[in-house]
């Protein structure tokens, strides 16, 4: 396969998961707002905690200063110089989609394509309106999940549907790990138990492992959403999904760039694999911490190994 083939589709599974996930946690953001105190000092120590997630948190007050819902909610979803934005990833993928239709079920750029036309003709305006925001998150949300649905039924798995899964599977882990690295950092200043609630909430858990289990402690929470291979969106998931694809992309050979992407891969995997339990607060944090970076480091490890595009990392 092209070079610039996979790049593509490794980058739709990149960003069509961003879309998903960002969506996600902008419309859950907002359902707690509308229920909550805007006086509470809560809610102002938390006014920062979507931005900092799905966006680039220095830009953001630089930019909107005041940080009020309506400055939150344009720049993740309208604002074009956010590279974050909804309005940004959403037209990534529907351009690296156009590049690779021939790859692609036409069912899929029809899903990515009818949503970009919808936001080009003005069916969703910049003009704040709750229910319009929350309409336009519910679409974007329903059009990730039937496009994630058509690759699942309709993809050949072929060396392009690997490139996209592992874009996919990285993005996914790089946010879990993102989300719980800021939420440790900021969890003695919130209320108790809040931080682990909004972990699972954030990262679209909650009911599952209300399902799996009856203790919520941070131990548990941490264990659940970075070493828990049956939990989809764990850390340690997305990875070893990763390990099992390139293995079985190289089939045994192998280059010094590919030596070094097993290597990181196998280090930032044994990161995960821990105890939390065993781990005072002060270890957990730096633990979470470490494999946040390493998530984000292995991005351009695995480019370098098949030539593809870097991400563009928040300074």
């Amino acid at each position: 396969m092209l070079s610039r083939v996979a790049d593509s589709l490794y980058w739709i599974g990149r960003y069509a998961e961003r879309t998903q996930a960002n969506a996600h946690i902008l419309y859950a953001q907002l359902e707690y707002t509308l229920e909550s105190n805007h006086k509470d000092l809560m809610f102002e120590k938390e006014s920062l905690i979507v931005p900092t997630i799905c966006g680039y948190i220095k830009d953001y007050q630089m930019r909107y200063p005041q940080n009020t819902l309506k400055d939150m909610v344009h720049y993740l979803i309208y604002d074009r110089d956010n590279l974050n934005s909804l309005i940004a990833t959403i037209t990534s993928v529907r351009m690296n989609a156009r590049n690779t239709r021939d790859c692609l079920p036409n069912e899929l750029w029809e899903e990515w394509n009818d949503l970009y036309l919808d936001i080009q003709e003005g069916a969703y305006p910049e003009t704040f309106a709750l229910l319009n925001t929350t309409n336009f998150l519910t679409h974007i949300r329903k059009t990730a999940l039937t496009a994630t649905g058509v690759i699942d039924s309709l993809m050949t798995r072929d060396m392009g549907y690997k490139f996209l899964k592992i874009g996919k599977w990285l993005e996914r882990s790089e946010k879990t790990a993102l989300i719980l690295h800021h939420l440790l950092e900021i969890e003695g200043e919130l209320e108790p138990d809040r931080a682990i609630r909004l972990g699972l909430q954030l990262t679209n858990t909650a009911e599952e492992y209300a399902y799996r289990s009856r203790v919520l402690t941070v131990d548990s929470v941490l264990d659940f959403l970075i070493g828990d291979v049956k939990c989809s969106r764990s850390v340690a998931y997305g990875l070893y999904k990763i390990r099992d694809t390139v293995y079985d992309i190289e089939q045994g050979l192998t280059n010094q760039n590919v030596e070094n992407m097993y290597r990181a891969l196998d280090e930032l995997i044994a990161l995960t694999n821990v105890d939390m339990a065993t781990l005072t607060l002060a270890e957990q944090k730096q633990r979470v911490k470490d494999i946040r970076q390493n998530c984000t480091d292995f991005g351009p490890i695995l480019a370098q190994a098949y030539y593809l595009t870097p991400p563009i990392l928040a300074v």
